[in-house]
């Protein structure tokens, strides 16, 4: 780019960009953030494109329901007939910003929360580039591509994610100044790590760690500072980051143990398309549009990774003429992480995932497309500060013009090619005018950027920079139709109350899995009117704004025996009633006369039963059973084999249940029975779930292959099943010693040397 032709360092590069400090950028930030989304910041209406509306909003409501009453959400027993949710780690419990959203109305504050992360990390971008780079205009141009990138806007829809990114150039900034300044340092690179941790955005810390072990490495293979402190206070800063985060790291490996995830299910879907890389220079290229916002084809994780062709040039430059290792430590990492993305297009992937277990958190391929959305902003911003070129090479200015050409001749060459190969269904036009305006912008992007490098007048060129930082604002933010923002009473709990819905611990709603896919594929044209018909519906996670219970939901995570049982064997298509009727399903959902509706069923039984004889046999025997018609739920329950030497109840018994008190991580009854028998719960086995029979601890099986039954002694006793998460506490009391530790650091840790007149002169003048 012409910026990094006579763009000058040191003294001379300072006093060109002084006036673009760290408040005035902050301030240019907020100006465009609010300026994306006004409509969300002033209330009037907030995001619900496909996973916010469907997973993160009910998931936030159900969290936000639970602190109100006091609770921790350690259970969720409305969807997936029971499954952990503080465990799933994206669910936020223990991350302390989500206050923001817990105290205020959540219709509003949740779709804040996340571009209020969006500011944070294009901020914490601009710090980390102008760390690295020495040079104000560079960082903020790094800062405004990373915050508002087309991964950055799609993750609002996840709170989790984009909070991960938001923390992410903020723990690389201050973990690589820990390791090689120590003191307080280490204490505050271990607090913003923590705070990333605890985010919920698996992927992007995995990629933070990854990055920053390759620059560790890097560091320490060249020895400019002393090899075994950096070892030491890097170590320190992970062991700090693991301490305080342990009481949500415990759980979540815990669950991750049992989990459907860690058998690799679905491992791999979802990869970047073959012509991926092209989508760098037209976003649009080989996409498909639904509900007016495009996707690439077989790939339905984002819709958009574009960081604008001025980034991916600048990028490219750097490269061409870098002198620092850096440079190419953080090249090599993106080429490699773009080639992970392309899935099992290339050998690299398949090889990689078989020899580290880590790969299969990634799930989707394509999420590997996170590490170079990260770089390209900094390697752009090298070569515009300057510090790649070598000194006494070739200017850049006398080659530009052939990069311009060769760059817009790409884009209107690939613009076309889309344009004539896509189906006639798609919208041509969109594609044709994306392509051109991402043409237009990078000419002007350019051009600005030259004549502004040109400028001596200092206040001139602060004007100019202005202009070149809201052009790549404009190519990033509209560089496709943005996702739709609704009005927020739509997510107006109690909706669904119109029909008889079930109750927890009465009965639960099913959604047969041939519906759930027609949902997954079927969109209507209006937006509102789409959503509120899987409100209806209870797609997903929206049972939890009704505190409707079902059979299924969506999540990160599904225990290995619900996922067996519910995906892998049972079939609703041939629906087994007898096992419907066990589940407590009361209502099910089916199309009748062209709309859907819900039918009553009158058979089904309450979470909690008593009386039944036991069987004991094997899983496959006990899944065979289950979804044959003979079922008999009423007077039967399967045990595993090695329950048969400890259950003495032998026969049918009358049973009488007092009424039942349900609770989200405790059920009470009295058991009033004639004989030993069994209590039998309709809710997924877990074994941080404890029985008590007359408060003495018994031991809590699994029943029905996937579901939880007790021993009951003759006569009349009280019962309680608690959930009682020891590796959360276990957790929660490592958090709470390391952060006392934390504390003691700080306070009576090494200070920072005073720095002498001279050393302030040069820091000032670096920026």
């Amino acid at each position: 780019m012409p910026i990094s032709s006579n763009l000058a360092t040191g003294t001379e590069g300072a006093n060109r960009n002084d006036w673009l400090t760290l408040r005035r950028f902050a301030l240019l930030l907020a100006l465009l953030t609010l300026a994306s989304y006004p409509q969300v910041w002033l209330g009037f209406q907030t995001f619900i494109y496909r996973d916010f509306g469907i997973f993160s909003y009910p998931i936030a409501y159900h969290f936000r329901e639970s602190f109100w009453h006091g609770e921790i959400p350690l259970w969720n027993p409305l969807n997936n007939c029971g499954m952990p949710f503080l465990a799933q780690w994206n669910t936020q419990v223990l991350y302390p910003p989500a206050l923001f959203y817990l105290l205020l109305p959540l219709s509003w504050s949740l779709g804040v929360f996340c571009l209020l992360h969006l500011f944070w990390g294009g901020l914490g971008m601009f710090i980390l580039a102008r760390r690295w780079t020495h040079n104000q205009l560079a960082a903020a141009f790094a800062g405004v591509v990373f915050a508002f990138n087309g991964l950055m806007l799609n993750s609002l829809i996840w709170p989790a994610t984009i909070a991960a990114l938001g923390w992410m150039p903020w723990v690389v900034w201050l973990t690589e100044r820990a390791w090689r300044e120590g003191g307080r340092i280490i204490v505050l690179a271990a607090g913003v790590g923590a705070l990333q941790m605890l985010s919920g955005g698996t992927e992007v810390v995995l990629l933070t760690w990854v990055l920053l072990g390759a620059l560790h490495l890097a560091e320490f293979i060249h020895g400019e500072f002393p090899r075994g402190t950096i070892v030491l206070r890097a170590g320190l800063v992970v062991l700090l980051v693991s301490g305080l985060s342990a009481a949500q790291l415990l759980p979540f490996f815990d669950l991750l143990g049992y989990s459907r995830r860690q058998q690799d299910i679905s491992a791999g879907m979802w990869p970047m398309p073959a012509t991926g890389w092209v989508n760098f220079f037209v976003p649009l290229f080989h996409c498909r549009s639904y509900q007016g916002v495009f996707m690439q084809n077989n790939q339905f994780w984002t819709n958009s990774y574009y960081t604008g062709v001025a980034t991916v040039v600048l990028a490219l430059g750097a490269l061409w003429r870098a002198r620092r290792g850096r440079v190419w430590l953080l090249a090599v990492l993106a080429s490699l992480a773009l080639v992970l993305a392309l899935g099992d297009a290339t050998p690299v992937y398949g090889w990689l995932s078989g020899h580290v277990s880590a790969i299969s958190l990634m799930r989707f391929p394509i999420k590997f497309v996170i590490l170079p959305v990260f770089v390209l902003p900094l390697l752009a911003a090298s070569a515009l500060s300057g510090e790649s070129s070598a000194a006494g090479g070739k200017p850049v200015g006398r080659a530009w013009g052939w990069i311009w050409l060769a760059t817009v001749a790409l884009i209107l060459g690939l613009t076309a090619w889309q344009w004539q190969s896509s189906p006639p269904d798609d919208d041509r036009r969109m594609v044709l005018l994306n392509g051109a305006m991402r043409a237009v912008f990078f000419t002007a992007i350019a051009a600005v950027g030259l004549f502004t490098d040109k400028l001596l007048t200092f206040k001139s060129r602060w004007l100019w920079q202005v202009l070149f930082l809201l052009l790549v604002w404009l190519d990033l933010f509209r560089q496709m139709p943005l996702p739709p923002t609704v009005n927020r009473a739509i997510y107006q709990p109690d909706l669904s109350r119109r029909w008889s819905a079930p109750q927890w611990g009465a009965s639960r709603a099913q959604i047969p899995s041939a519906t759930r896919e027609s949902f997954h594929h079927s969109f209507l044209s209006d937006v509102t009117k789409d959503y509120l018909g899987r409100r209806f519906a209870l797609t997903d996670d929206c049972n939890l704004l009704d505190g409707i219970p079902k059979c299924d939901g969506f999540y990160p995570l599904y225990l290995s025996d619900y996922a067996l049982l519910f995906y892998n064997f049972y079939d609703d298509r041939r629906p087994a009633s007898p096992f419907l009727d066990f589940l407590g399903v009361s209502q099910t959902l089916v199309l009748q006369t062209n709309r859907y509706d819900w039918a009553a069923r009158t058979t089904s039984l309450p979470l909690l039963t008593a009386g039944q004889q036991p069987r004991f046999a094997d899983d496959l025997t006990t899944l065979r059973a289950l979804t044959n018609a003979d079922f008999q739920p009423r007077r039967e329950v399967y045990l595993p084999l090695a329950a048969e030497s400890f259950v003495t109840a032998s026969n049918v018994v009358a049973a009488k249940l007092s009424p039942v008190k349900y609770a989200a991580h405790q059920i009470e009854a009295r058991v009033e029975t004639a004989a030993p028998t069994l209590l039998v719960a309709a809710q997924i086995y877990y074994h941080p779930w404890r029985a008590y029979v007359d408060g003495q601890p018994t031991r809590l099986w699994r029943a029905n292959y996937a579901f939880q039954a007790l021993a009951v002694p003759a006569g009349s006793h009280e019962v309680k099943l608690v959930y009682e998460d020891r590796r959360f506490h276990l957790g929660v009391l490592v958090s709470l010693i390391t952060l006392a530790g934390c504390g003691f650091l700080y306070c009576f840790g090494r200070r920072r040397p005073a720095q002498s007149t001279e050393n302030r002169i040069r820091q000032t003048i670096a920026g």
